[in-house]
């Protein structure tokens, strides 16, 4: 189940013509569709991968009216500040809203998981 005030979740990864590229984040659509279903979450790209933002909006069904769009990025950059929330903007319609939330970079579990992966690396775990 999706929190309460999203009918919708859009998974954000930047995009980039290496097909390889997209392994890691279809690997994690597809997990994440297993716990939430294909219908209450979709994979998107910024840029050079398809599908676009607006692709993944275009799919979107007749009942949903709240998105939530979380960038799988690691910081707010240029990107964030200003491409897509001009995208997202662009996208709001009087019968669908769209939220973008903070990037994945920014939950402290994802840090945490970054911290034990260097200390891994650096043979402190």
């Amino acid at each position: 189940m999706l929190r309460k005030e999203y009918d919708h979740i859009i998974l954000l990864a930047h995009g980039s013509p290496d097909p390889l590229w997209k392994q890691p984040f279809e690997a994690l659509y597809a997990q994440v569709t297993q716990t939430y279903g294909e219908n209450n979450v979709s994979l998107a790209y910024m840029e050079m991968t398809t599908p676009s933002l607006e692709d993944a909006v275009a799919m979107l069904g007749s009942t949903v009216k709240s998105v939530a769009v979380l960038p799988l990025f690691l910081a707010v950059g240029r990107h964030l500040r200003h491409d897509v929330p001009t995208q997202i903007t662009a996208l709001q319609r009087e019968d669908l809203h769209l939220t973008l939330l903070p990037p994945i970079g920014d939950d402290e579990l994802v840090k945490k998981a970054m911290e034990t992966a260097v200390a891994n690396h650096l043979g402190k775990v």
